[in-house]
């Protein structure tokens, strides 16, 4: 099983709170390139940018957490999600749907504190 991990298991970890107990290499581990945009804010909006940057570079080296890109196909899902979310009236956050988007697309079970948004998304897979 492959897993994508949320911004906020990251941040977790850097703070030492984990989550959820995984061999980030062994299974196998990727961040959304969403994601990592996301860490490089908090780390330039944080006390200490460069303490936290370096931090986050080494927890994604040291990890051997690959990074996915987005592609059409992922943006293809994102828009016709959010499409249907607004539909029926529900709204998730663009950089959410992105995320879920990426893991749908390339079969990733999904880590996240945040299941109330993200389950929202049909057939994404959630831990």
């Amino acid at each position: 099983m492959k897993y994508l991990l949320d911004t906020n298991v990251i941040i977790d970890h850097l703070r030492k709170r984990h989550f959820i107990e995984i061999d980030w290499v062994a299974s196998g581990c990727a961040i959304s390139i969403i994601t990592l945009g996301e860490l490089y804010y908090g780390t330039y909006k944080s006390n200490r940018p460069q303490e936290t940057l370096k931090a986050v570079i080494k927890l994604i080296e040291d990890s051997g957490i690959s990074i996915v890109y987005l592609d059409e196909t992922i943006m293809k899902i994102y828009g016709e999600t959010k499409a249907e979310l607004e539909t029926k009236g529900e709204r998730v956050d663009d950089f959410d749907l992105m995320i879920g988007a990426t893991a749908l697309v390339n079969d990733y079970v999904l880590i996240t504190r945040n299941k109330k948004h993200f389950e929202r998304i049909k057939n994404l897979r959630l831990i």
